[in-house]
């Protein structure tokens, strides 16, 4: 009887201790900082609810905002040693925080497990590595295209342009349907994001926009600067493109002339197919950009539409490493994000959105394929002060536009001012 009832106390103490521990399991928070517009903030936000049903043990505190002014928050938060444990990164920016050993080496995640990448192929990783670690989880991939209006081009009597069309192909395509329409042709590729035209033409000469070192510009030949800037004065003057006053308020998705049929293209980067498409109410189609005879290299790039990291700040690094394998691998996470941080990276949930892609999601699907193709390896992540460097190529351009100056003194400017923000 003392030995039955010696077992049954035993058992009890188990089964408290067992509630006892499941009751003071640790309840982790985590901060989770990206930018996006409402649609991305809402679909993240469904997420964390899948995860956090599935590990009841970890809160996912999200802190969102849109894209301008996201880094400046970070950057502040940096400051103050107060960064969220998981933020969303720019291939643009990663390196800086990589410098400033702001965010942490996820490797011993990987190997342990914690970050499944069974089902994702290593190429696509290969991005998120600096100085031979893993800083960044690459979350869909993404390349800049030249978006444009199948309708219009065939009422401008143009055929769809397809790989390895030339500078001089573009060029002539733009006359024709300013010809023929009597509207702009593209809102346009010597202003996309401010450097990307001006990068594929380098990278095509083999070339680069930064040197490896961070410390100058990545080309010697200024006659590439002059050549493809004044492809660009051309067409303004032709009044093929649009003009410097125009071009400053065209600058959002939502009042991008292509939307209000002003234009038959406009250039930006192919995730954004999904919300042009929507803004303009059509389907829309994309191209790559032009190459060129003889080219060195070919000048497309496919780049990691954006990563996910962990801070040096975070106190749950291991907790953090398990929401980014759930946000990449999940299947039901993946089909509420849909495209838009791009092409999905794991291969189970590709597959698992293809079957139900919007006209749109096809669209961006078929072209980073595509694109895959015809690209050669991304240039190294940018140096600290490439937002100066670029924020000066904006404002030299539009002293070409105005003929402040001319294609050649302006490569003589450029080359001299940027390289002194480098050398700092």
């Amino acid at each position: 009887m003392r030995r039955n009832c010696l077992v049954v106390m035993l058992v009890v103490a188990l089964l408290v201790s067992l509630t006892v521990t499941a009751f003071t399991a640790e309840q982790v928070t985590l901060r989770f900082a990206w930018w996006g517009s409402q649609s991305r903030h809402d679909k993240t936000l469904k997420v964390i609810e899948l995860f956090e049903k599935e590990y009841p043990n970890i809160k996912i505190k999200p802190e969102y905002t849109g894209w301008d002014g996201y880094f400046d928050k970070m950057a502040a938060q940096a400051a103050g040693g107060n960064l969220p444990d998981l933020m969303q990164h720019d291939y643009k920016f990663i390196k800086q925080y990589v410098d400033n050993n702001l965010i942490i080496p996820l490797d011993q995640y990987v190997a342990a497990g914690k970050i499944d990448f069974r089902d994702i192929p290593a190429s696509v990783m290969t991005s998120g590595y600096l100085n031979g670690k893993l800083y960044g989880i690459n979350l869909g991939n993404n390349t800049y295209a030249i978006i444009y209006d199948p309708e219009m081009f065939a009422q401008a009597g143009i055929a769809e342009p397809k790989p390895g069309w030339t500078w001089d192909d573009y060029m002539a395509a733009c006359r024709q349907i300013k010809k023929k329409l009597g509207i702009y042709a593209d809102t346009n590729i010597a202003n996309s994001g401010r450097y990307a035209g001006f990068e594929h033409y380098l990278r095509q000469h083999g070339s680069k926009f930064f040197d490896d070192s961070g410390k100058s510009l990545g080309y010697t030949d200024d006659k590439l600067f002059v050549n493809f800037y004044k492809m660009d004065l051309a067409l303004v003057k032709e009044k093929v493109f649009s003009t410097a006053e125009i071009r400053i308020e065209n600058h959002t998705v939502e009042n991008d002339l292509m939307v209000t049929k002003k234009t038959a293209m406009a250039t930006y980067w192919s995730n954004q197919i999904i919300a042009i498409s929507k803004a303009a109410g059509r389907p829309l189609k994309m191209a790559l950009y032009p190459s060129i005879k003889g080219q060195v290299k070919e000048g497309q790039y496919l780049k990691p539409s954006m990563f996910l990291s962990i801070t040096k700040h975070s106190k749950h690094p291991e907790e953090a490493a398990q929401f980014i394998s759930f946000f990449i691998n999940s299947v039901e996470a993946g089909k509420v994000l849909g495209t838009d941080r791009g092409v999905p990276v794991a291969n189970k949930v590709r597959d698992a959105l293809k079957a139900n892609l919007s006209v749109a999601e096809t669209e961006m699907f078929n072209f980073v394929e595509l694109a895959a193709k015809y690209s050669s390896a991304i240039d190294p992540p940018y140096p600290a002060s490439f937002q100066e460097v670029f924020d000066l190529l904006t404002d030299i351009h539009y002293k070409m536009l105005y003929e402040v100056l001319t294609p050649e003194a302006a490569a003589k400017e450029f080359r001299t001012k940027a390289n002194a923000i480098l050398a700092r």
